[in-house]
């Protein structure tokens, strides 16, 4: 009985194995992918953390420190005496009107960092993904909202170590007056989530008056903040210049990528002709 039963014993076992092949040979190529994805993120990890390393050195310095303190200066002027509250009494008398508040109402939202912030986010990380996996080119677009994070992301402590550290109110719960660590309203955030966008453009085009008009929209959303009582003068200046700093140092980041400092030998090619050019950054 033990012998008739032999073969069919190493033909069930012979059975099971061949059932079994196609999910190793699956779960192998799972694996290589997985292992093969990894290694994506950690090279697209590498790049973009040098980039906003470098970031963080072009917003942290003490150039920008120097920048900052006389903005600072010009709005400790506004919000520790009735300036602020002076010049929010008259926009709310002779110029607040229900055609402001329609523009404010939809300028408000370019301000919503859990729209934004989020969006731009991921835009960059699905955009560098294409790129390392399906080989995208490089676009527009992908640059823009790639820099418009990078944005985000280098201006964010800077706005929220203001806010707490200033301490001022909103018009609508109190004075402007400088109270350290007693609120969180001294620096509009909506004004920087909502200028970083456009002060990019702005920085990406080499076309006059587009740029014009990409600064100007810059600042619509920080003067909804005051068209709304929601942030005094100073308050939503503040957010829109550390959005202009944190900007232009991803700026800074993507110049010293195209040409670094120093001495840069290229060649030309005109025609028939051949040579060599020179350019030095300092």
């Amino acid at each position: 009985m033990i012998v008739a039963l032999a073969p069919v014993a190493k033909a069930a076992e012979a059975g099971i194995f061949a059932k079994l092949s196609p999910s190793f040979v699956l779960t192998t190529d799972s694996a290589s992918a997985f292992s093969r994805g990894y290694d994506s993120c950690l090279r697209i990890g590498n790049r973009e953390g040098r980039r906003i390393f470098t970031d963080f050195g072009n917003m942290y310095n003490c150039e920008n420190a120097k920048k900052f303190g006389f903005v600072l200066l010009g709005a400790a002027v506004l919000a520790n005496t009735e300036m602020d509250h002076n010049f929010q009494s008259w926009y709310g008398k002779h110029v607040r009107s229900d055609f402001t508040n329609d523009i404010s109402r939809v300028s408000k939202v370019f301000g919503e960092g859990w729209i934004f912030i989020s969006a731009m986010t991921a835009s960059a990380i699905t955009y560098r993904l294409f790129q390392e996996h399906k080989g995208l080119p490089e676009c527009t677009l992908g640059e823009f909202t790639a820099r418009t994070a990078r944005g985000y992301f280098v201006g964010t402590p800077a706005v929220l170590l203001t806010q707490w550290t200033l301490g001022g109110n909103r018009p609508t719960s109190g004075q402007s007056y400088w109270r350290p660590f007693q609120n969180d309203k001294g620096v509009s955030g909506h004004a920087f989530v909502g200028a970083v966008p456009f002060i990019t453009a702005a920085q990406m085009t080499d076309k006059p008056l587009v740029k014009g008009l990409f600064y100007v929209l810059s600042t619509f959303t920080a003067w909804s903040r005051v068209n709304d009582d929601a942030h005094y003068l100073s308050q939503a200046l503040l957010g829109w210049y550390l959005a202009y700093l944190s900007v232009q140092a991803v700026s800074r980041t993507e110049t010293s990528i195209t040409l670094p400092r120093g001495l840069t030998v290229f060649p030309i090619a005109e025609g028939n002709a051949v040579g060599l050019g020179l350019h030095y950054r300092f």
